[in-house]
């Protein structure tokens, strides 16, 4: 055995066999022909393309790889796909897998606009050639046998037979490939807004798919169709304060069914929520089902249409449940059956997709676990789970799926989320492997033949600072923390001398922290699995937050000055929106243990949780005078309670923040800050305690971000920090020659 060690060093690694090549870095090691990545023994799971980067830079280390060298071996010609966000998506993945900083690398060193280069130090043990390698077939018989001569007419033959096969095998693969016209992407819609849930016409020639309108960034949507090459759309549906969404067609492409839902700015009782159908060239639109529907986890479902035309299926909440199922209406009664039975203490059952032939459904069941892929006869019977912690897709965590779609022949279930994911439908395999080349969120895809199409969302949401001059005046909003990505949770240290948040500026969720005007960013996590809600210690020492690192949600602290975090439930349950208590001897937090959210405690140095709420409780925080515990009931009902930490009964404070706002709040110590109208221009509203009066104390420029505690005060009152979504636009795309 050989050992070469490159430290920092240009020399080419041409002496090794690159299907050989095995690479150790730190704990790190990489074998080539295994395609696999693992640090201390354990496998790191790594997509092919940032593999095939990491083994480039690895075999040039210390040297310059050009983004033009990795674009001409890498990515190949006929790919369609923007290279850039290609190769800045790997990039950022590998950086994710090693725990690599982009600022203070330790492995990949980023030559702005240039390339990148490999600093660490790399060992590369490669095989002695082995005596007997390159020894031909000998034409003399063995002493031993005889009888086994080597006859020339036999070499002949045999060279023969083997040019034959290859020569097949060649030409058949190549008949194959020239069967197959390489998948082509192309922008479907380029409308101002939000164009989303597209679906096919059964001729493929035209899609239908809901629109916030010219507006960029709304609470409401309409229904719309167009030919596919042309630009023009047709508006099917225009009811103010309605969200229409999830249209699919009928089999003779003469009507669209779709799901409505009223916006939270709608005036009440002037929206009816449920399934509705319109002739697809416009004209009169009716309600065919009234729904149970709740605004966060169904306006990215889609209503499905069998292609027999006799069932449409769709998610609903049971009577009396706070999860969703899936249901099935019969088209020529009227009448629904539920038809799946999800866990009670789940999301339940979303996303539903017929399949070609219309005898089977497949839908995504949200556990505690993670999103999985189910089928069910359509009709309804056995279910069958295809996949197993979708959170680990092909080897990929922090993986979130929205959206599938069966293919033209049935064969493959279609997810569609952060990237194309592809399973058998049969359930033969029981890990979905990535689509390559089509877009890194692809939301809710449909297939007709071979066409394909999906939603291509982004968010811009930014951290604002709000001065306060008195509790009802304000100041001008600043942007403290920005990015074109997503920062938000942010919260102020107790000295006031820095700010904790959470961005995806890297690729993936992570906890950051930076002074508190804003300037030097420094990254503290590298757990690629969520990690959110991070809020400060009394002593400003510690930070406390949630992560699903193993499929369920946990609580975790994490030093200030950064390091590795210690992980302090170990529950099956999921453990969200912790807080801590003024005192420090406590955090409080959101727990689903027992079937149901409610407020739970546990002492800052560990040990046994005490339940707080009984009637149900998510995110908490303590009044600066210590009196009362404050909370939101759930992540999607509205309002707020509060309850005596002395003991008592609870009281409701609130009728506000809306439902799905669950963060937007914060005590003061004469009152509460709290959103009231989350879009188009949010409201900032004051409540006074004494005088119980409102007050608004400042209109955001644009629309709120829904969820997770985007609103904290100042410890010493002087300002307010809330999270605005500045862009949130979605093109539609389609794939021509999709298989």
């Amino acid at each position: 055995m050989i050992r070469t060690l490159i430290q920092n060093s240009p020399m080419p690694l041409s002496h090794a066999s690159p299907s050989c090549r095995v690479f150790r870095f730190g704990p790190f090691e990489l074998s080539e022909r295994e395609g696999e990545l693992r640090k201390n023994g354990a496998q790191i799971r790594l997509q092919d393309q940032p593999l095939r980067v990491l083994v480039e830079l690895l075999a040039n280390a210390g040297k310059m790889v050009t983004r033009e060298d990795l674009q001409q071996k890498l990515w190949r010609a006929d790919t369609f796909v923007d290279f850039d966000v290609g190769l800045n998506t790997a990039i950022r993945k590998l950086r994710q897998a090693l725990g690599d900083d982009a600022d203070r690398p330790h492995y990949i060193e980023t030559l702005a606009k240039r390339g990148y280069r490999f600093i660490g130090t790399v060992e590369i043990p490669t095989v002695t050639p082995s005596a007997t390698a390159g020894i031909a077939l000998a034409s003399e018989p063995s002493p031993s046998h005889p009888g086994r001569r080597v006859r020339p007419w036999m070499l002949v033959v045999a060279s023969l037979v083997i040019a034959a096969a290859v020569i097949l095998l060649f030409v058949s693969r190549e008949a194959r490939s020239a069967l197959k016209t390489p998948p082509r992407l192309v922008p479907l819609t380029t409308y101002t807004g939000r164009e989303y849930e597209p679906a096919l016409a059964p001729d493929g020639n035209r899609v239908a798919f809901a629109w916030s309108g010219p507006v960029p960034i709304g609470r409401t949507a309409s229904i719309y169709i167009k030919q596919v090459g042309e630009e023009h759309a047709l508006r099917l549906t225009s009811v103010p304060g309605a969200i229409d969404f999830g249209p699919d067609w009928s089999p003779d492409g003469a009507y669209i069914v779709f799901g409505r839902f009223p916006a939270p700015t709608a005036a009440p009782d002037t929206v009816e929520a449920g399934i509705y159908m319109v002739p697809a060239m416009g004209g009169a639109e009716r309600r065919v089902h009234s729904t149970n529907w709740t605004l966060g986890p169904i306006v990215d479902s889609r209503v499905a249409w069998a292609s027999n035309g006799k069932t449409i299926a769709f998610s609903d909440r049971p009577v009396g449940q706070s999860h969703y199922a899936v249901f099935a209406l019969d088209v020529a009664t009227l009448g629904a059956r539920q038809i799946t039975f999800p866990p009670e203490a789940s999301n339940g059952d979303l996303h539903v997709a017929f399949s070609p032939d219309a005898r089977t459904l497949a839908f995504l069941r949200d556990t505690k676990d993670g999103m999985d892929v189910y089928v069910i006869p359509a009709a309804g019977g056995s279910e069958r789970r295809l996949t197993f912690d979708t959170r680990d897709l092909a080897g990929q965590r922090s993986v979130w799926l929205v959206g599938l779609t069966y293919t033209s022949d049935g064969h493959d279930i279609i997810l569609g989320g952060n990237g194309l994911w592809r399973i058998h439908a049969s359930g033969k395999t029981k890990r979905a492997e990535p689509v390559p080349g089509l877009g890194f969120t692809a939301f809710n895809p449909y297939i007709r033949n071979s066409r394909l199409v999906y939603g291509a969302p982004t968010w811009d949401a930014n951290i604002y600072l709000l001065p306060l001059r008195n509790e009802i005046a304000a100041g001008e909003p600043a942007k403290l923390i920005a990015s074109t990505f997503l920062d938000e949770y942010a919260q102020l240290s107790p000295d006031g001398r820095h700010v904790v948040f959470s961005s995806d500026r890297t690729g993936a969720a992570e906890i950051w922290k930076a002074n508190s005007d804003g300037s030097n960013p420094l990254q503290l996590t590298f757990l690629s699995g969520y990690p959110g809600t991070p809020r400060w210690s009394a002593n400003g020492r510690e930070i406390v937050f949630s992560a699903a690192l193993q499929g369920n949600a946990d609580l975790f602290i994490i030093s200030a000055d950064g390091g590795p975090p210690r992980q302090i439930t170990t529950d099956s349950s999921n453990e969200g929106a912790p807080n801590y208590s003024r005192d420090g001897r406590w955090i409080y937090f959101a727990s689903d243990r027992g079937g149901s959210w409610n407020v739970w405690k546990m002492p800052v140095e560990g040990g046994p949780a005490t339940q707080v709420t009984r009637n149900g409780g998510f995110f908490a925080s303590e009044s600066p005078d210590g009196e009362y515990l404050y909370y939101a009931k759930a992540p999607d009902a509205p309002g707020l309670w509060r309850v005596p930490l002395s003991g008592g009964s609870e009281e409701k404070v609130l009728e506000f923040p809306p439902s799905g706002f669950w963060g937007y709040w914060a005590v003061s110590a004469g009152g509460i800050y709290y959103l009231d109208e989350p879009a188009p221009r949010a409201r900032i509203r004051f409540r006074n305690f004494r005088t119980r009066r409102d007050s608004v104390v400042k209109v955001m420029s644009n629309a709120a971000w829904i969820g997770s505690p985007e609103m904290s005060l100042s410890p010493d009152g002087s300002a307010l920090l809330f999270v605005q979504l500045d862009q949130f636009t979605s093109d539609l795309m389609l794939v021509e020659d999709f298989h």
